[in-house]
């Protein structure tokens, strides 16, 4: 059988024309059938301590670049195996005599196995197999090397760039993954900050309403006094002084003109009007008192509708020009619970359903006692919630928010609170009509028994 040089020269040219791998053994495969007129070509990879069918030519090519029943055979295994192992090409003219032949899907009568050597090191192996005894000879198995040694180079060469386009790729993912990481540490960052900030606020509020409660104090005690006391004995001697017949008339109407008479009216009016306001700031700080109290792991019995009560006390500047608050707080049994945190929850609750507003909007509050468990429910009329960000809604530092305006924290701290320091549960549904979050709490043990 006679095999051209330039037949050979065009092989080499047509893997020079292939930089990919997977691209250069299939073309290896091809070129080794054809100019051998090989019935059945295979090339097999080596990775670590094993050879792999990458590329064949022939019975073991039934269409395209597919491989029939593709298989791994380890180092030392098998003909092929043992070339690899011992990088000196073989030919078995019987392979049936040879314990070695690993039975394929084509059973082979005859073997031609080459091994492909790099620096020393057997990087692949092109194998052949013929339904002929004998069929392979020495000239051809020379020639097979001939050609596996000018491939071994080029499969060499593009092993290389296959490692370096991994290589690169897992730097870019890992160079994404730290950047991604970066910013996350950044966020976080922030967060810690604005946390420490608003918990340096809390007990700095808890210390003013403390402050300020003494000199309110003061304040509606003398306006009182001034109202019950002063105020209606003046009047009473004014009246008194009118209904004085021994009093002349001309200095009744120097005395008690219109303006004497709106003034002593006025004056109980504004008096009533400034204890009422006076009651209400008092109230605002003890509201505000109890929100930011500093014994936050405390749980006591406590009543959660004046829990509601106070947190919508302490917005209701938030919520007056925006919002119409309905409550309907059916009476609750007090239950073990810790109030500050709960407050904590019902404040990020109803300021969420006020941001959701686009203009003015209203906000449902209602509490019950159902199945043993506190209910409490807060429903808006504002936006909603889409359906894609409701199953990720309590995850922490996920947020719907534009940058800038939410952390993502809030209602993951809802989540905790209620879920696991109370053992309750936190849920949420969502149209395009507005949001209602419900919180289930368990009532304290003592009630349970006394039901």
């Amino acid at each position: 059988m006679f095999y051209g040089v330039d037949k050979i020269n065009a092989f080499a040219l047509a893997m020079l024309n292939q930089a990919e791998l997977d691209d250069l053994l299939w073309s290896i495969a091809q070129g080794v059938g054809e100019i051998m007129s090989f019935e059945d070509c295979v090339i097999y990879l080596r990775n670590e301590d094993k050879l792999v069918q990458m590329a064949a030519y022939g019975i073991k090519n039934p269409k395209d670049r597919e491989i029939f029943e593709r298989i791994e055979i380890p180092i030392g295994k098998g003909i092929v195996g043992t070339v690899a192992e011992t990088g000196i090409a073989e030919t078995v003219s019987d392979t049936r005599v040879d314990s070695r032949y690993i039975n394929d899907q084509f059973e082979g009568l005859s073997e031609l196995a080459v091994p492909v050597i790099y620096e020393g090191c057997t990087i692949a192996v092109i194998d052949s197999e013929s339904d002929k005894v004998g069929d392979y000879s020495e000239f051809e198995m020379a020639l097979l090397q001939v050609i596996a040694n000018i491939a071994a180079p080029r499969i060499a060469s593009a092993q290389y760039r296959l490692e370096l386009q991994q290589t690169q790729l897992r730097l870019e993912r890992s160079n994404r993954e730290l950047q991604e990481s970066l910013a996350q540490l950044a966020h976080n960052q922030s967060v810690m900050i604005e946390s420490e900030k608003m918990a340096a606020l809390g007990v700095l509020s808890a210390g003013i309403a403390h402050e300020i409660n003494t000199p309110l104090g003061f304040a509606i005690s003398n306006i009182n006094t001034i109202k019950q006391d002063y105020l209606p004995d003046v009047i009473s001697r004014f009246t008194a002084l009118k209904n004085d017949p021994s009093v002349s008339n001309e200095i009744k109407s120097r005395v008690f003109d219109d303006e004497l008479t709106y003034i002593l009216d006025d004056l109980t009016e504004l008096t009533s009007e400034t204890v009422n306001g006076l009651n209400s700031a008092k109230q605002i700080m003890l509201d505000l008192k109890r929100f930011s109290r500093g014994d936050s792991d405390v749980h006591e019995l406590s009543d959660i509708n004046k829990g509601i009560e106070s947190t919508l006390n302490i917005l209701r500047n938030e919520l007056k020009d925006t919002c119409k608050v309905h409550l309907t707080l059916n009476p609750l049994p007090e239950t073990t619970v810790n109030m500050s945190k709960l407050n904590q929850v019902f404040m990020n609750l109803i300021i969420n359903a006020k941001q959701s507003f686009d203009g003015d909007g209203e906000i449902f509050i209602a509490s019950m006692v159902k199945e043993q468990n506190i209910v409490i429910s807060i429903r808006d009329t504002g936006c909603g919630i889409p359906q894609a960000d409701l199953k990720d809604i309590f995850t922490p530092f996920y947020t719907t928010k534009p940058i800038g305006e939410g952390t993502g924290l809030g209602l993951a701290i809802c989540y905790r609170i209620i879920c696991d320091e109370h053992k309750g549960n936190l849920s949420v549904t969502s149209n395009e009509s507005g949001s209602e979050f419900t919180i289930t709490l368990p009532l304290a043990e003592n009630h349970l028994l006394q039901a």
